[in-house]
């Protein structure tokens, strides 16, 4: 609880009442909580911010990674590269009576090396079933083309995540190679790429 409370004490001896009022303020609100970027690429430094509430005498974090702090704001954590991963991240705090609170949370580790398949099989499965550039969480101004033999433009978009499944206006295509190109510009380092390749699509 938190704040300004009013207590009032009645007496009586069935012939006389009398009470007496008393502001009292109540500081022992406590709350662990702490803002992070939930997914961050291997390669990235992740800064976890302290946004508990109360009058916070200790932290105590674990990062997942292997590393703990004491510190309100701890330093910035990196996460191996063990391809895609969640990390558990946990915060104590104390306050001045006290009392403890735990926020726990999840960081997710993604691998940010764009590559675009080099066979898919459109056929519903669940596996494999699309043509699109993978892992392209820090790529900006992206294009992505995909044409066929005959040099026919079968499927574009500007949105990665957006992902061709072997169809022309609901027809399906049939096997064989395609070629796609993928232009777009990192945006930790502004370098712009355009590539080329081809991908099997088997049926």
């Amino acid at each position: 609880t938190y704040g300004n409370k009013l207590i009032k004490l009645v007496v009586s001896n069935d012939k006389c009442i009398d009470s007496s009022s008393q502001n009292f303020t109540l500081d022992n609100q406590l709350k662990a909580m702490f803002s992070f970027t939930p997914v961050i690429c291997t390669e990235d430094a992740v800064i976890f911010k302290d946004s508990s509430i109360g009058n916070i005498t200790l932290w105590n974090w674990y990062f997942g990674n292997g590393n703990t702090s004491n510190m309100q704001q701890p330093p910035a954590q990196t996460y191996p590269s063990k391809g895609e991963n969640d990390y558990p991240v946990r915060l104590i705090v104390q306050n001045n009576y006290y009392c403890y609170d735990t926020a726990y949370n999840k960081i997710k580790v993604q691998n940010c090396y764009i590559a675009v398949p080099s066979a898919f099989t459109p056929n519903g499965d669940g596996k494999n079933d699309y043509l699109y550039p993978l892992n392209a969480y820090k790529a900006v101004n992206l294009e992505f083309r995909v044409f066929n033999r005959y040099g026919q433009l079968v499927f574009e978009t500007r949105d990665w995540t957006r992902k061709w499944d072997g169809t022309i206006n609901g027809k399906p295509q049939g096997s064989g190679t395609y070629i796609w190109t993928l232009t777009y510009t990192d945006a930790d380092t502004g370098q712009k790429y355009a590539l080329k390749g081809n991908t099997v699509l088997i049926r």
